[in-house]
């Protein structure tokens, strides 16, 4: 399979091969799995039992009779047989619905998660597609330099031959070429390693054309609307933290009522010997009843829990504002990137301009042998940089908005 031209459907992609999505997903089942555990407290227990007890002693009481031969009663017998069920309903267990509780706020949390690697993943995957544009721009930009200097080259061999020119000219043109040569080389190395990540993360092989597409950045307008506000409502990391605080509030109240009191539905049925008159002949029995447990003296450890519990709710509340402390701090950062970059392309268009003009004229009059190979290679330099300043630049601003949707929580493919 070939890596497509297509931003949305390579991060789509990786979220179909990447191993990492699928063992988040598995977090979340186990979550889910969880929830139902805990959701089974309120289902009826139901077991069967069939057992033998050989019971000693079992002596028989004697009973006087007027004849003068007393009688025997046994009230136990020797073997004694059972085959039966037993059911325990429970009827009032408040420990259960906390349980309940906090389970479906660890599943919000692994639910977060995954959203947030997603998010994470899609934004990795994107800085390598627009890493591939420009890395593939640049090199289109060393290829035209390098078909500048092969023909100057060619200049240069034919001014020699006329008397017109240096070889030390000659030389320093051909160390450019070399030095050109050199850095296309290491951007192709550069290049290789791009798609090989690209292709482990979205499970492709090989390497194919990327078209040059933008991500869709219109969704807020940063004259009208807070990205501090959208990312407190949507940043992941903020979304997880608030999760672990609603899940450490359940884990306190699931401590505090493992104290209180639990009523229970019993009952039971089957057959069994033992029963008067005829304690030998295996008789259908059943009983139903309550039975309510209160705790009296369980101990210190519920006294621990709770306490542990309080300290857990606390750390996470600690960790909701640190989170938003650093959260604060890359936006900050982020619009400064924004401003900076914009307005760094906006000044590359003069230059490059500029540094067009300032070729085209050392071109020709080094051909009319008024400037020195030197200023022609200063004025060829001067292109290039400006060629590949405007491509950092653009590359800089696409970064830094992915870096403003990863941080406010956008979902943009």
């Amino acid at each position: 399979m070939q890596i497509t031209g297509n931003l949305e459907r390579l991060v789509e992609q990786s979220f179909l091969k990447y191993p990492k999505v699928y063992e988040m997903n598995d977090q979340v089942k186990l979550s889910e799995m969880k929830v139902s555990l805990e959701k089974a407290g309120y289902w009826p227990i139901v077991s069967g039992d069939i057992s033998y007890r050989r019971t000693y002693p079992t002596d028989p009481i004697s009973i006087p009779s007027p004849s003068g031969n007393p009688g025997e009663i046994r009230i136990v017998p020797p073997n004694n047989y059972n085959a039966g069920f037993t059911l325990v309903q429970p009827l009032l267990d408040f420990k259960t619905s906390a349980n309940i509780n906090r389970s479906r706020s660890e599943l919000t949390i692994s639910i977060d998660n995954l959203e947030g690697f997603k998010l994470q993943l899609a934004y990795h995957v994107a800085q390598l597609y627009y890493g591939i544009i420009f890395l593939d721009k640049s090199i289109t930009v060393q290829h035209e330099q390098l078909e500048l200097v092969q023909s100057n080259i060619n200049q240069i061999k034919v001014r020699i031959k006329n008397g017109d020119a240096l070889v030390y000219d000659l030389v320093s043109m051909q160390v450019r070429n070399t030095n050109i040569e050199n850095y296309n080389t290491e951007l192709r190395n550069q290049l290789t390693k791009q798609y090989n990540m690209l292709n482990m993360l979205t499970g492709n092989t090989g390497a194919a054309y990327i078209s040059d597409t933008i991500i869709n950045d219109n969704w807020f307008n940063l004259a009208t609307d807070s990205i501090f506000a959208i990312a407190d409502r949507n940043n992941f990391d903020l979304k997880s933290a608030k999760d672990k605080i609603e899940s450490a509030k359940w884990g306190v109240t699931s401590n505090e009522r493992l104290q209180w009191p639990t009523l229970n539905l019993i009952g039971g049925s089957g057959y069994r010997n033992g029963f008067l008159p005829d304690i030998y002949k295996t008789r259908f029995n059943y009983n139903i009843g309550a039975a309510l447990t209160i705790p009296i003296f369980p101990g210190s450890r519920p006294n621990i829990q709770k306490k542990m519990a309080l300290i857990n709710l606390d750390t996470s509340n600690n960790a909701l504002e640190t989170q938003r402390v650093v959260l604060n701090k890359d936006l900050l950062n982020a619009l400064d990137d924004l401003k900076k970059n914009q307005l760094k392309l906006s000044s590359s268009v003069a230059l490059i301009e500029q540094a067009t003009m300032a070729l085209k004229l050392a071109n020709e009059r080094y051909k009319l042998g008024v400037i020195t190979t030197l200023e022609l290679l200063t004025a060829q330099t001067n292109y290039q940089d400006a060629q590949l300043s405007r491509l950092q630049y653009e590359y800089n601003l696409l970064l830094t908005k992915l870096e403003m949707n990863r941080l406010a929580g956008k979902r943009w493919w």
